[in-house]
């Protein structure tokens, strides 16, 4: 099968998954519940502690956080698969597994997608930031580049965790905090250590929330493009490490038959 081929069948399953995992009560009542109270935490935290230039800068970034969030679920998927038992049959095609782990898991940006979306129209509503209009209409290309990138990087952490199963969550946890902490979403990168900030260069988030706080606050569309296509090259970058190292672990696991269901 074509590269196309492989990514949307493994697409359709993951889609057809997700409609029987949750349903519309359970995504507002549940998920979307804890994202909320996660944004305006911060927010509210971000207006005690400065003026509303602080509360607007912290409410911006932990809107933008939601999809990367959500699209790095991703790491729970890829090792569920584990545990149903269908490693064995992927290893033996021959078809790169991080083709079919690209796809399997797409259904969490069209999620994260839909979560940063009300999220903001929230946040919009309860807290009436000063963000210029174009924001509006600019973030939701902006917003499907972050959570592309997000998930790249996702399914990069999925394919670390396969022989380290157990630390599932303690990868997820651990990935999504990394570019809360260090990408710009509650304080500026400038903050950190220069070897830090330097390091976020290469991390989801870092160039797409700068493009989205560009345009909230009227700057150059030109700077706009310029970050988004960063984006763009770190997703490609994470992508391919991705493809690298499923690549890698499904030798292994041809050679000493490791990524079972039980082990």
């Amino acid at each position: 099968m074509t590269v196309k081929q492989v990514i949307g069948h493994a697409a359709f399953v993951g889609f057809a998954e997700f409609k029987h995992v949750y349903t519309l009560k359970t995504w507002l009542t549940g998920w979307m519940l804890r994202l909320v109270s996660q944004v305006v935490f911060f927010g509210l935290v971000g207006k005690m502690a400065g003026d509303h230039i602080t509360a607007e800068y912290v409410l911006l970034g932990n809107a933008v956080t939601v999809i990367a969030i959500e699209a790095t679920l991703v790491i729970t998927t890829a090792t569920l698969e584990r545990f149903q038992g269908t490693y064995p049959m992927l290893i033996v095609s021959p078809t790169n597994m991080g083709l079919v782990y690209l796809g399997r898991g797409l259904h969490w940006v069209v999620a994260g997608l839909g979560s940063s979306v009300l999220v903001f129209a929230l946040v919009w509503g309860l807290f009436r930031p000063d963000w210029n209009w174009r924001a509006a209409v600019a973030a939701l290309p902006c917003l499907a580049l972050i959570g592309i990138s997000a998930y790249a990087y996702g399914t990069f952490l999925a394919a670390c965790s396969l022989r380290h199963h157990k630390f599932r969550w303690l990868y997820l946890n651990f990935g999504f905090t990394l570019l809360m902490t260090f990408c710009g979403a509650n304080v500026p990168r400038s903050f950190w250590p220069a070897p830090i900030e330097w390091a976020t260069e290469v991390l989801p988030l870092t160039h797409g929330l700068t493009a989205m706080r560009t345009l909230a606050a009227a700057g150059p569309f030109s700077d706009v493009v310029g970050q988004l296509g960063l984006e763009v090259c770190v997703a490609g970058l994470w992508a391919a490490l991705t493809l690298v190292f499923f690549e890698r672990i499904a030798g292994k696991g041809r050679r000493d038959g490791s990524l079972n269901f039980t082990s």
